[in-house]
């Protein structure tokens, strides 16, 4: 008789585990935010540029001024940051290695977010270019938003950490 109870149990287990699979499972703020950032890089790794509108704000700005011209510039709107994103890239291989995030909430609906990470272009066809090949330690100070149900960068602020790029691929020894 025993044996009936507990398979019961485990039918409802099982009933209940379903009605909650994982795409109702929605993260805390700070979880939402991280997750919308690490969605950013990979769409920038994997250089999917109609994908941008999930991740950034159609009015979004993007100021890399600090990098200095040969790295970074102003960008402004969705479709302006796609192409110079786009233009930027080229043919080359793209990593962004992100670190964790100091989030500061603006309300519900908002937050202040600063990253440092390490932005790394690798152009196997100009392995010895130090604009084409080159690994830069970066400090993004974004904020982003609630846009359409979702979390997406409204604007960024990136500088430099390092004095400048690093060439560190193939450098002779």
């Amino acid at each position: 008789m025993r044996f009936v109870p507990a398979i019961f149990v485990a039918i409802f287990s099982l009933t209940q585990a379903k009605a909650h699979d994982e795409t109702s499972v929605q993260p805390d703020y700070y979880e939402a935010i991280h997750q919308a950032e690490f969605k950013l890089a990979e769409t920038l790794d994997t250089k999917n540029y109609g994908g941008l509108g999930e991740v950034m704000t159609d009015d979004v700005v993007y100021d890399s001024r600090p990098l200095g011209p040969d790295y970074g510039g102003l960008s402004v709107g969705l479709a302006q940051v796609t192409a110079n994103i786009q233009a930027a890239f080229g043919g080359a291989q793209i990593a962004h290695y992100v670190s964790n995030a100091l989030i500061k909430p603006l309300g519900s609906q908002a937050a202040n977010v600063t990253t440092y990470l390490t932005w790394s272009r690798w152009d196997p066809a100009a392995e010895n270019d130090p604009k084409k090949t080159f690994r830069i330690f970066e400090r993004c100070d974004d904020l982003f938003v609630i846009d359409d149900g979702k979390w997406k960068l409204k604007y960024s602020l990136v500088t430099q950490l390092g004095p400048k790029p690093e060439s560190p691929y193939f450098a002779p020894a």
